[in-house]
């Protein structure tokens, strides 16, 4: 598999922030950088999820009301 191209991000965390993470990421036996880039695509991944279960329940919505 091809290597994506990374850009380099510069990222500004409370301390408590830092610490939860830092604790997950140890936790998880994984760096900081890959547990945040982890917590991110299950972000996107969820939320494209939910819009497509509610486009299709605005779907069956609109056939039941017909």
């Amino acid at each position: 598999m091809a290597e994506e191209e990374q850009v380099k991000f510069v990222l500004r965390l409370t301390p408590g922030m830092h610490k939860k993470i830092k604790r997950i990421a140890k936790s998880n036996n994984t760096s900081m950088n890959k547990e945040i880039t982890n917590i991110l695509a299950q972000s996107f991944s969820k939320s494209s999820t939910d819009k497509l279960l509610g486009d299709i329940i605005g779907l069956l919505e609109k056939r039941t009301s017909s």
